[in-house]
Order: C-alpha cells, then structure tokens, then sequence
C-alpha cells in the first residue's frame, strides 16, 4: 500500500536526508577516481548539439540544488504558498524552455571547478543546508524556485532530487543504486502524488512493489509502456 509522504512528520524527512541521502551523494563523490568525474552522465541535454553533462557537472548540480533551501530560508515572507512538494514537479508546463536554462547554468556553476574543489563545495553546501532546515521553523514560507513554497514541502522534493540525481550518478559510473531505503521510500511516495495529480492515481501494476524502478520508470531514468510515464524530467 502506498503511503503518502503527507503521513510522514518533518523530521522523519529531515532526518533521512541528513542520515542516509546527503551522505550517500557526498560519499560516493569521495570515492571517484580523477577519470571518473569525466565520465558523461546518460541525461539528455536539451539540445542535441550539446554534451551531456559529465559527473563533476552533476556533482555541481548537487550544489545547486541543496542551495536553493539557503535562498529559501534567508527570504521568509508572508505571501501564501502557490507551489507544494507534487506541484513543485508540475508547475512547469513547457519544460523545453527550462531545461535549456538550467542544463547552461550548471555547466557555467562547474566552470573552473576541479574534482577537490568541486567536492569541497558540494561538502559544505550539505552542511548549510541542513543546518538551515533544522533550525529553522517547517512552516516557514520562502522562495521555493517555482514560487513561494513551505520549507517542509521543499525539503521532500530535496528527497526526491537526491534519489533521482544519485541514481544519474550511479548511471553515470555503471555501478550499483546507492543504499538509502528511507529516501527511496519517501521520494517514491512524493512521485505517486505527483503521478495521482498529473493523470490518474495509482502505479502501474509492476511497478506497485518495487519503489526504485517505480521512481527509475517516473523520473524518465528508464522506459515504461505505462503512457503516464514519466511524470518528471
């Protein structure tokens, strides 16, 4: 039975991405060797005449998207919430003029960066971040990139960008899903909401037991037959 990620309490969330989901990403980058962070990722750039990303692109990306949550934080305002953790993945309705954006923003963040410092960066990020979220309170409202947007919402999609970035990363380096069975469950909860809302509810019948190929087949990371497949880019 799917349980949204609504029954969740903040620092169930907080605490699996504190735990299991940052060290995961960072630790993994601690382990590449120097060719390894050349290796190109298998994502699509929105241009056909464009690269893919390599792995120390992605690893800027990393950085890019836990950052957000100082933007977040250091902005609070008292504007009404417009985006939540489904309608943060929904409320672009033409990705094709975002994603040109954002694949030359990051190549443009990496520029300059090296494996060590790249990593660093990235190290330090995590840091900020987290300190961010536990001390500051859930309900606060702030930039969440797509409009205002509560913190607690914001840090599930965080959840979401961890599992789907860190399976680009070990994509990237033909090794196995990095082990983090509490964001797994609770960024497939978060994509079955965004699922229910974007077309009708409820995973495709083989997709109902495992959550990392549910989230591989919804994130676009594999091919599904199931036409509301993917759900995000």
């Amino acid at each position: 039975m799917v349980t949204s990620t609504r029954a969740r309490t903040y620092d169930e969330m907080v605490d699996a991405l504190a735990a299991e989901g940052l060290p995961a990403l960072h630790d993994k980058l601690a382990t590449l060797a120097p060719t390894d962070w050349e290796r190109p990722t298998l994502l699509q750039p929105p241009d056909a005449d464009k690269p893919p990303w390599t792995v120390l692109q992605l690893a800027a990306h990393f950085d890019v998207f836990m950052g957000l949550t100082m933007g977040l934080v250091a902005e609070p305002t008292s504007a009404q919430p417009v985006v939540d953790r489904a309608s943060f993945y929904i409320s672009v309705s033409d990705r094709s003029k975002v994603s040109p954006v954002i694949y030359q923003y990051i190549v443009d963040h990496a520029q300059g960066h090296t494996s060590a410092t790249i990593l660093n960066k990235v190290d330090e990020t995590f840091k900020q971040a987290l300190e961010a979220i536990r001390t500051t309170p859930s309900d606060t409202i702030g930039p969440g990139f797509f409009g205002p947007m509560r913190l607690d919402e914001f840090v599930a999609t965080r959840l979401v960008e961890v599992q789907v970035h860190g399976m680009d990363l070990t994509d990237a380096l033909a090794a196995p899903p990095l082990s983090m069975p509490r964001v797994t469950t609770m960024a497939a909860e978060v994509l079955d909401e965004v699922l229910a809302r974007r077309a009708v509810p409820g995973r495709p019948a083989d997709l109902e037991a495992d959550d990392l190929v549910f989230i591989r087949a919804a994130a676009g990371r594999g091919e599904h037959l199931d036409a509301r497949l993917p759900v995000v880019g």
